[in-house]
């Protein structure tokens, strides 16, 4: 019997010492400025909806001490978690890698930095609390042993971002681990749009003679099953070009890319659609690139070989400027100009100084989507 009074009393005085701290008030912010300019995206304790998953976002969520049960003490080593299944949840730690969690904390920002000191920013939990401050969390993981004594309260805001993990049209809850929460307590929390958009990083188009070549990379997947390349000529009527089996689910980084053989003259859209095994599917960001030539072969030269003079003609230019190199088949550029393309004119002569000696040269062309070359030859 005594042992047993003995392990009640133990288990009350760890409570004392380790869950002093409640978990309080709470409200969304953009990382667009520092720690105390940072937009704020809507009321206390009010949910969000997003659909971005590019986005970092920071949690301002309040700690306190009431005094009840005790005079506080001791927090260590408390982490920020997130669950997707309340009420009965199941909580998972949000920690600087992906893993299978949908958040992941950001690892850095341009506004703030890992454990700076935090300024008193939500309304105070309790007109009789006095304010300590407490940290924003960036990088680190557990956080920092702290004590708040009676009647205190502080403030931790965490620097979080989508993962790849993340769902469409479900709603995500916060907590802080080891702190209390009281009955009626609302959990930060935040919605998904029902479609949201891929996180791909290094998501780039760029011209290929008279092709496009799509790359992008993931930094890790889940049950992916493929990736299908669309491409708009107005960024509203989606055509797919291109579909690549994914992975299906890994923790690192793999690269993609793909050759769009019959892009449309001017401007070309692309999105790339991302379909799990279940049939969902997320849409990235667009990328877009400007073609001048639809063509092959739109490059030519006129009077080859040349003798006083090095002309060419560019079918189908519309009004922009380009980079003309001429240079020998070694590589050493003869001589370099930008020209203003003209609609109304598509006949070209390089301003050279004098005419390069008798011999074998490349003639190039680049623009906006456009990247072509042509034999010259000199007499």
């Amino acid at each position: 019997m005594k042992k047993t009074l003995l392990i009640v009393v133990l288990l009350v005085s760890a409570h004392q010492l380790f869950a002093f701290s409640t978990q309080g008030k709470w409200r969304w912010r953009k990382d667009d400025a520092s720690e105390t300019a940072a937009t704020w995206i809507a009321p206390e304790n009010t949910a969000i909806t997003i659909n971005n998953t590019n986005d970092v976002l920071r949690l301002r969520i309040t700690l306190y001490n009431s005094g009840a049960g005790g005079t506080g003490g001791l927090l260590d080593d408390a982490q920020l978690q997130d669950s997707s299944n309340l009420p009965g949840a199941k909580w998972d730690t949000v920690r600087t890698a992906a893993r299978s969690n949908p958040f992941m904390l950001a690892g850095s920002s341009a506004n703030v930095t890992d454990q700076q000191a935090t300024t008193n920013q939500l309304t105070t939990q309790n007109v009789a609390y006095s304010f300590v401050p407490g940290l924003v969390l960036v990088s680190t993981e557990f956080l920092p042993s702290f004590t708040l004594n009676k009647k205190q309260q502080s403030e931790y805001e965490y620097c979080i971002k989508p993962t790849l993990n993340i769902q469409g049209g479900v709603t995500y809850y916060f907590r802080v681990a080891a702190a209390e929460y009281p009955t009626g307590l609302v959990f930060p929390a935040l919605s998904t749009a029902d479609v949201l958009p891929i996180h791909l990083t290094d998501f780039k188009v760029q011209p290929d003679n008279n092709h496009i070549k799509v790359m992008w990379t993931t930094t890790s997947e889940v049950n992916n099953d493929r990736f299908e390349v669309e491409r708009s000529a107005d960024a509203t009527n989606w055509k797919t070009v291109a579909t690549i089996k994914g992975i299906g689910t890994s923790s690192t980084a793999h690269n993609y890319n793909t050759l769009d053989v019959s892009p449309v003259k001017g401007m070309n859209y692309y999105r790339i659609k991302q379909y799990d095994v279940d049939g969902k599917y997320k849409i990235s960001e667009t990328r877009s690139l400007k073609l001048i030539t639809g063509q092959v072969n739109n490059l030519s030269i006129i009077q080859n070989p040349a003798i006083d003079a090095v002309r060419f003609v560019l079918q189908n230019s519309s009004d922009s400027k380009v980079s003309v190199t001429l240079s020998a088949v070694n590589g050493r550029v003869m001589h370099s100009e930008k020209i203003q393309l003209s609609a109304a004119n598509n006949i070209y002569t390089l301003s050279l100084a004098k005419m390069p000696a008798p011999g074998i040269y490349i003639l190039k062309v680049k623009g906006d989507g456009f990247d072509e070359s042509v034999k010259v030859v000199v007499q």
